[in-house]
């Protein structure tokens, strides 16, 4: 009884000290600071209410930074779900006095309960910038709305600018600003992306912050976010990204205004063109020497296979499942080769995929599951299954394989005729493969007399059918000529495939349509419209972008409405698939354009 009562109270005591303990005490500051600027350091713990701060230890600064005020403390209360906490945030105005990167000590706070909770030490760059940080006169000039492109430009941020087709890189656009109040962008344009696998990557903290770049300090801010999945081998050119950012500036106060000496200078808007620079990127191509079930994948991977059972009855369901699991390029996975015995029926497997789109790219799992139902019984054997992929690592390919499945089936006993199973020795795959054509039916109809004696040769049928072959074989060879002459001309077979593949691409995106898919629909209205263009003009991925489509169809006297149709759908294509909102009405309008577009330029040889 007293061990119990000791047992309980020790649970109490530590579900107390774990509702005393206060989270870690949180560092928010800027990584890098200009020479002799001013900036903000501020502390946050949040606690619960019956174990609050008792003191604030703040860290040694150091003779490399001014302490101008501080410590300022708000107190916050919180109620999320009935649970109430507070939290406290001590805040510091520091000046930089020296250039370089010093190290921020640890601070502390001290809890009611005694305990000390300790902040992570931070690293801070001072920075002394080429001619200054916000000098007079580029406030002056970005007042009168005279911002050079020095001081407001977006960019274009990759992650990797060379990487192996299928690896995995990540493109950042940023908008950079230097004495600049930026208060909204719009015409967002995104570039086209030919010859990439694209998926959108959620921005975790959408905010602004300070980032050095050209030895000066920006405030920047991240517009998009995606992951890369290069297709092609070779250097790919992106087109640039365009924006309008609208700016706020002061107008001078006019001497002889009241107004104006009332209330001060008023505020406009000025709208701002930006155009980021252009990308070339080396796509290197995997090396030789890849393994008959490679199909383009890239990562780190392991294969797994299960079946739900290896004895079963004949005309029952089997279920057997191939799962590929790791990090990496999840959509260069296609459906594993898989050898059924051959008195298996086999269904169209089922695709689960299970991936999370992070930074180094896709983690998780693609699981290939068949339903197979085996028609006699017999003992039968599934071959492993293979499966190949780049490890960019290492460089090189890995090979992977699964177990061999041995199934033993029995045979069906509520088949019709049937006799008992123990009346019947156990036959194998291979001694059951001709049944059903051991046994022929009695032929009823009469049969086709000849009279004894009589010769095909030289016969009236004969002579039909000699003529017959003849004609036959010299238009075979005609064509078959007529048709080698049209596979060497590469630009006239994909000239004459491209309305074709259009076309098809264009009905996946109906159905998208149709399902209100609006990420999707767009997706394939735009690979289907630059596949068709590339196919048409007989251009690489790699030459795709919209100066060169302009001049191509320029050059070759297309309508300049075309054109123009052309260009338009792919920019909204591009813009719908980053811009939220959007209606049905609008993808219709897409879709129909893309149809006209593609159709008008149906006439080019």
């Amino acid at each position: 009884m007293n061990i119990c009562k000791r047992f309980l109270g020790f649970i109490l005591l530590a579900g107390c000290a774990i509702s005393a303990i206060a989270r870690e005490l949180e560092v928010n500051a800027d990584a890098i600071v200009s020479l002799n600027g001013k900036f903000q350091i501020a502390y946050t713990i949040e606690y619960e209410p019956n174990n609050p701060v008792e003191a604030f230890e703040p860290p040694a600064f150091g003779d490399h930074f001014k302490v101008i005020a501080g410590p300022g403390q708000s107190v916050a209360r919180h109620d999320i779900n009935g649970k109430v906490s507070n939290s406290i945030i001590f805040t510091y105005y520091l000046q930089a006095l020296r250039e370089g990167v010093f190290d921020i000590p640890q601070a502390s706070v001290k809890m009611k309960d005694g305990s000390v909770i300790k902040s992570k030490a931070r690293s801070m760059e001072v920075l002394k910038e080429e001619g200054g940080s916000g000098n007079a006169q580029q406030q002056q000039n970005a007042a009168n709305g005279d911002v050079s492109a020095d001081d407001l430009f977006i960019r274009m941020e990759f992650s990797r600018q060379s990487v192996y087709k299928g690896e995995p890189m990540v493109l950042t656009i940023k908008l950079y600003t230097r004495n600049v109040h930026v208060v909204n962008v719009s015409g967002f344009k995104m570039p086209t992306l030919a010859g990439f696998d694209m998926q959108e990557l959620k921005i975790a903290d959408p905010d602004w912050k300070q980032q050095k770049y050209n030895n000066k300090i920006y405030q920047t801010y991240p517009l998009a976010r995606l992951m890369l999945y290069p297709l092609r081998a070779g250097e790919l050119k992106m087109d640039p990204v365009e924006l309008v950012a609208t700016i706020q500036v002061r107008q001078q106060v006019r001497s002889n205004s009241m107004m104006d000496m009332i209330m001060g200078p008023s505020i406009k808007h000025i709208n701002k063109n930006l155009r980021s620079s252009p990308v070339s990127l080396n796509i290197k191509d995997f090396p030789a020497g890849a393994p008959a079930t490679f199909n383009g994948a890239t990562g780190n991977f392991k294969l797994i296979s299960k079946i739900d059972k290896t004895e079963s009855v004949a005309n029952q369901p089997v279920t057997f499942a191939v799962t590929v699991s790791g990090s990496g390029n999840f959509k260069q996975i296609k459906e594993p080769l898989i050898v059924f015995p051959e008195n298996f029926d086999k269904y169209d497997p089922k695709i689960a995929e299970n991936v999370k789109s992070e930074v180094s790219g896709g983690t998780g799992s693609k699981k290939f599951e068949y339903v197979v139902i085996p028609r006699n019984a017999g003992e039968f054997d599934i071959p492993p299954v293979e499966f190949s992929y780049f490890d960019v690592q290492k460089g090189s390919y890995v090979s992977l394989k699964t177990e061999p499945v041995h199934l033993v089936i029995e045979r069906d006993p509520n088949a019709a005729n049937s006799a008992p199973i123990s009346s019947m020795p156990m036959v194998t795959g291979k001694k059951v493969k001709h049944l059903g054509n051991d046994i022929l039916f009695i032929k009823t109809d009469m049969p086709q007399l000849s009279a004894i004696g009589s010769v095909f040769f030289g016969s009236l049928d004969f002579w039909l059918i000699f003529v017959a072959m003849a004609v036959i074989f010299s238009a075979a060879v005609v064509m078959r000529t007529k048709s080698r002459k049209n596979r060497q001309n590469v630009a006239l077979m994909r000239n004459k495939k491209a309305n074709k593949v259009a076309v098809s691409r264009l009905k996946q995106s109906a159905k998208f349509l149709k399902t209100d898919n609006r990420t999707a629909f767009y997706e394939e209205v735009s690979r289907a419209v630059w596949g068709y263009i590339g196919d048409k003009l007989n251009m690489q991925a790699s030459e795709l972008s919209r100066d060169n489509i302009q001049d191509k169809l320029n050059a070759q006297n297309v309508p300049q409405e075309n054109v123009d149709l052309l260009i338009e759908v792919i920019d909204n294509c591009e813009y719908a698939r980053y811009a939220p909102g959007g209606s049905r009405e609008g993808m219709e309008e897409v879709y129909r354009q893309a149809l006209l577009a593609i159709s008008n330029l149906e006439n080019l040889k």
